[in-house]
């Protein structure tokens, strides 16, 4: 009798030892002014069919590598002669803006949306850095808005920053709400 007590013991002891199931995040709100909204975005028909810029490639290839994360549905792919482009990674040099990038959403269809990234501001930030900011653009590509710094971690942050360069659990709450 005492070595089945023993043994189920050991496993309510293990049972009570095991971790939880993990909590989901829960999708954060935009900031003031903002919305999230899947017409306010680049995708078309689930996905996003893109060009490049040479400049940046290894910033961009980490943003779509980054927003196509395990769970993530819209399909981000290269543009061919046989696709419609929906968005276009562009460069300027203008040294008086104060962003970094800058995602153009172009309302009609047919039309193609911009990332366009400003090597004035980019070319004195850090590799990471770089990296966040294309993948924050991107997200908003994805119809993702701003979070508010002080109440949750997130990559859609309204400041550059080099804390994140990769979508966090509440970015990929916000993307779940919007294209399940």
């Amino acid at each position: 009798m005492k070595r089945p007590l023993s043994a189920f013991s050991a496993a309510a002891a293990l049972l009570l030892l095991a971790p939880g199931p993990a909590h989901a995040v829960d999708p954060a709100p935009c900031l003031k002014g903002e919305s999230e909204s899947t017409s306010f975005s680049s995708v078309d028909a689930g996905e996003i069919r893109y060009t490049d810029s040479a400049a940046y490639l290894t910033e961009i290839n980490h943003a779509i590598s980054a927003w196509r994360y395990s769970g993530s549905r819209i399909k981000i792919v290269a543009d061919t002669a046989d696709t419609v482009n929906d968005l276009d990674f562009e460069e300027f040099n203008d040294p008086k803006e104060a962003a970094a990038a800058i995602w153009k959403y172009k309302a009609a269809p047919g039309w193609t949306d911009y990332i366009s990234i400003n090597k004035a501001r980019m070319k004195d930030y850090a590799p990471k850095k770089r990296r966040s900011v294309v993948a924050h653009e991107l997200g908003h590509a994805l119809g993702l808005c701003h979070k508010a710094k002080a109440t949750t971690e997130s990559l859609m942050w309204p400041t550059v920053q080099d804390t994140y360069d990769v979508p966090q659990g509440v970015d990929k709450a916000n993307y779940k709400r919007l294209w399940g």
